[in-house]
């Protein structure tokens, strides 16, 4: 009787199954004309659009303190300064130091969820790299390459990074200072079914390059570089002392990298690179011009005094040195500096000596008007010209425009004055993944005039993307008070741990007293905190495992994020997730459709997911399949499973066992313990690759380790069988309740095994009916199947009632699975007047009249049977597969955990 009684493909792990858009930040002004009071204007001519480019978003990554090999020298040096010089050329920096491997794969998802479509994305590594057959692998600092199954969990192929980086982003940039000898002893590896010899591997291989992207090796093919005798590498450093030249487009970067390099070490490392772009690019972006008041007017009395004539001073907002020339001076009157110094046409003052020029009215009367016109360069050579006019007026004329002067200059200082309170008030709070957030949205801006009164930033801390009106703001940069509106904090992901901090100098004040320090406070909402699902590369943060969420909390949470950022699918996914643990199908389905229409990556996976399990939903692999690949483009590690698993049997797409096994090593590659325990169940069972059991066990203690249900399922089994490990009954037993703990289908089932067969416990047939019934519940097929079997021992009509529904739902709640195919030979050969009764109490429980239960299905049983597909929207079948269909609606309403499959 044994043979009746199996797990529905033992080891199988059922395969379970963005921020919102932000705008593309520069570090330019717009252009445009900023209106201002008195008729000014400031210019900032041929200004770069803010959203002209996308994001800059790096991924910088250093392991030098290796456990099990000799450890590096340079790499945490050449990270920290790699970093720095990306930050002055306004990337986006997510940072690793000494990772070992669920750190990098944490940090590589922190990298991929910063990513939006058109942005640059460049990845730098510095650290051990290995090449194995034709691909480069990146090791974490614990990895030891022990065995010859450990590449697949201890390292990151480079190119799959890549793929993953190009499927987000317009351009590519890698740089790899990693090309030094193998340092593991181990003689070969494998990578899925093939085993590779490394011999006396040296340095990387070349990574086959797609358009758009750069690729850059500390030296050639094959090759090996050098740590160097200084605290950076030799490539490195000549990349820091380089890359911030303004006049060097990237190739002509490296090839002065590699004029230096070589020289430094004597001709023995040649840098190489790989570039299929199709624009230039430049690390320093382009500087937005001066800004100036384009026509400063001022009145001045004929008195023959001199009188300030408080030209605005220009200003570089990225913190740059400015110079004014000037190209005209007054017919009438001259032009003096404080201390008399008398200058003309064609003088270059400094900024500052331009704002504190004098006018004297000599030889010019009541009613003239005098001109200056000034052409303002910045040190990148940025230029801009402006004009003043002077009008002579009588001796008491300028007092109105003092009058107005005093005004914004109390209304001036009140707003610094609120800034100052604001500053010590306490932590502004912002929440990550929403895209930039108003740092003083109830600013007392409204009158004051953006003229020469602007706020310096004095320092921000580097998970901290500061903006002004769509401008990217560093130290140093500069940004009008009147702007201080439009004042932004974009926390970066993972930043939530501690408070940052921002400093800005205010205008006209010097010193520490002259500036304020604001702490902000980033922070994870709280449906992001309940309902986030593992491995979401749209997400903010790690996530939950569907056993670990509470519907109605999660409820509550996302529905009040979607009230709040009503344009961020990830919110309404979120939601989806939460009706999804709670049973309701077809909420769930609707939040997730409208979730993938907002452009969120997982949502449309899982809408997959319910369309191959036919989840209140009729099944459609196809569009299953559909789904799924959008996703694992963007290396989504659920979709790669669902696609790979779907690719090797076969299911809605062509069969192809090799580009699926592929797919689920990419999905091991980034922890997903679901491929774990497939591909541990394929080796186990020798079904798509040779049977090796010693592998299967790899992956699933591989998985239990990480607390994965499946993980415990299988090592359970394992121990049950004898299969690679001595068999003990009590500790498959614990595993199994292990599993059953937490929510796994089919770990009722491996535990009414042992009841049934008195295997570690007392022989008790009723305690295993229980056990089946408790999986069948869940939706595990054989679970069904076996209380059927175990219901076909007893005798009475009510006996033979329930074992022909729980036939029913073995192929209801898996049509493919091997339980249903014995289910549906059972129920062909059931007793018809048995059936019919099934039937009409299905619907009878579901509210449709098929008349008298009598196992003679008539006219009103037709009617009714009509009735519910109608109201269901289910596709109409007959016979057996019309119960088959009643059976599976009612499951449904009970709303079982479909989320765990």
């Amino acid at each position: 009787m044994q043979e009746w009684f199996c797990l529905s493909g033992n080891m199988r792990l059922a395969g379970k199954a963005l921020s919102g858009p932000t705008a593309g930040l520069r570090r330019a002004v717009r252009t445009c004309l900023i209106a201002l009071p008195l008729g000014l204007v400031l210019v900032a001519a041929n200004a770069v659009a803010a959203t002209d480019e996308g994001r800059r978003v790096a991924l910088v990554i250093g392991n030098q303190d290796y456990q099990f090999v000799e450890p590096l020298v340079n790499p945490l040096n050449d990270t920290k300064e790699i970093a720095r010089v990306l930050r002055e050329a306004d990337f986006e920096v997510t940072l690793g130091i000494n990772l070992d491997k669920k750190e990098l794969e944490e940090v590589v998802r922190r990298f991929l969820r910063e990513l939006d479509d058109g942005d640059t994305a460049l990845f730098y590594y510095s650290g051990h790299a290995l090449q194995v057959g034709d691909s480069n692998f990146i090791l974490p600092v614990d990895a030891k390459l022990a065995s010859q199954y450990d590449l697949e969990f201890e390292s990151l192929k480079v190119s799959h990074l890549l793929d993953y980086m190009k499927a987000a982003s317009s351009l590519q940039i890698v740089m790899l200072d990693s090309c030094r000898d193998n340092p593991f002893e181990i003689a070969s590896l494998f990578w899925g079914e093939e085993e590779y010899s490394l011999g006396k591997t040296r340095g990387l291989r070349r990574i086959p390059n797609k358009l758009g992207s750069f690729i850059s090796y500390a030296t050639r093919p094959g090759q090996v570089a050098y740590d160097g005798d200084g605290p950076m590498s030799p490539f490195t450093s000549s990349v820091v002392g380089n890359a911030l030249d303004p006049a060097l487009e990237i190739k002509d970067l490296m090839t002065k990298v590699r004029e230096e390099v070589v020289r430094k070490t004597g001709g023995q490392q040649i840098p190489y690179e790989d570039s299929t772009l199709v624009t230039n690019f430049y690390f320093v972006p382009p500087k937005p011009k001066p800004i100036v008041v384009a026509h400063h007017r001022v009145s001045v009395p004929a008195t023959g005094e001199a009188v300030a004539l408080n030209i605005p001073e220009p200003v570089q907002p990225e913190g740059g040195s400015v110079e004014a020339r000037l190209t005209l001076t007054p017919g009438k009157g001259e032009l003096r500096l404080p201390g008399g110094r008398t200058v003309a046409e064609g003088d270059v003052l400094q900024a500052s000596e331009l704002a504190s020029l004098e006018f004297v009215p000599t030889g010019a009367g009541a009613g003239d008007v005098e001109l200056i016109g000034y052409e303002a360069q910045d040190q990148w050579g940025g230029t801009v010209s402006a004009i003043a006019s002077i009008t002579v007026a009588q001796a008491d004329a300028p007092a109105e425009e003092d009058a107005k002067t005093e005004d914004q200059d109390q209304r001036l200082e009140a707003l610094l004055a609120w800034l100052r309170e604001k500053s010590v008030a306490g932590a502004v709070e912002a929440d990550i993944g929403v895209g930039p957030v108003p740092v003083y949205p109830d600013v007392p801006a409204e009158g004051v005039a953006a003229t020469s009164n602007w706020l310096k930033v004095v320092s921000a801390d580097s998970d901290l993307q500061l903006s002004s009106e769509g401008r990217l703001l560093q130290a140093g940069d500069r940004f009008p008070v009147s702007a201080l509106a439009s004042l932004t904090v974009r926390p970066q992901i993972g930043s939530e741990r501690e408070a940052g901090q921002f400093e800005l100098e205010l205008p006209g004040e010097a010193g520490a007293a002259g500036t304020i320090t604001q702490i902000v406070q980033p922070r994870v909402t709280q449906c992001d905190q309940l309902a986030t699902q593992p491995f979401d590369l749209q997400a903010v943060t790690e996530g939950r495992l569907a056993n670990d969420l509470d519907p109605q909390a999660v409820e509550k949470a996302c529905a009040e994020a979607n009230a709040a950022y009503p344009e961020i699918g990830r919110f309404v996914f979120q939601r989806g997730r939460g009706a999804f643990a709670a049973g309701d199908l077809e909420q769930a389905s609707a939040y997730f459709e409208q979730a993938y229409q907002m452009g969120h990556v997982r949502a449309g996976q899982v809408l997959g997911r319910m369309y191959y399990l036919g989840a209140g939903i009729d099944r459609d692999r196809e569009k299953a399949v559909e789904l799924y690949r959008k996703a694992a483009e963007r290396g989504d590690p659920y979709a790669l499973h669902s696609l790979g698993m779907a690719e090797i049997r076969g299911e809605g797409t062509p069969q192809n066992e090799k580009a699926g096994l592929e797919k689920l090593l990419q999905s091991v590659e980034a922890g997903h313990t679901f491929s774990y325990n497939a591909i541990g169940g394929f080796y186990l069972g020798g079904e798509h690759v040779g049977e090796n059991v010693d592998r299967a066990v790899y992956y699933f203690n591989r998985s239990a380790a990480r607390d994965d249900i499946y993980g415990y399922l299988n090592v359970g089994t394992l121990y049950r069988d004898g299969k690679g490990v001595p068999q003990d009954y009590e500790a498959a037993l614990g595993w199994f309740k292990k599993a059953h703990e937490g929510g796994h289908p089919a770990a009722g089932t491996a535990i009414g095994l042992l009841y049934y067969n008195g295997q570690g416990v007392e022989k008790d047939p009723e305690e295993a009916t229980r056990w089946f019934r408790e999986s069948a519940q869940r939706g595990d097929a054989w679970g069904a199947f076996n209380t059927a079997f175990m219901l076909g021992q007893k005798s009475g009509e009510a006996a033979g009632r329930d074992r022909i529904r729980m036939l029913a739902m073995a192929v209801a709640v898996d049509p493919s699975s091997p339980a249903a195919e014995q289910g549906r030979d059972a129920l062909g050969k059931a007793d018809r007047r048995l059936k019919g009764k099934v039937l009409q109490q299905a619907l009878t429980d579901l509210g449709y009249e098929p008349g008298p239960i009598d196992g003679q299905p008539g006219r009103k049983t037709r009617e009714a049977l009509s009735e519910f597909f109608e109201t269901t929207g289910h596709k109409p079948v007959e016979g057996d597969e019309a119960m088959i269909a009643l059976v599976k609606h009612q499951w449904e309403l009970d709303r079982p955990r479909y989320d765990l499959f």
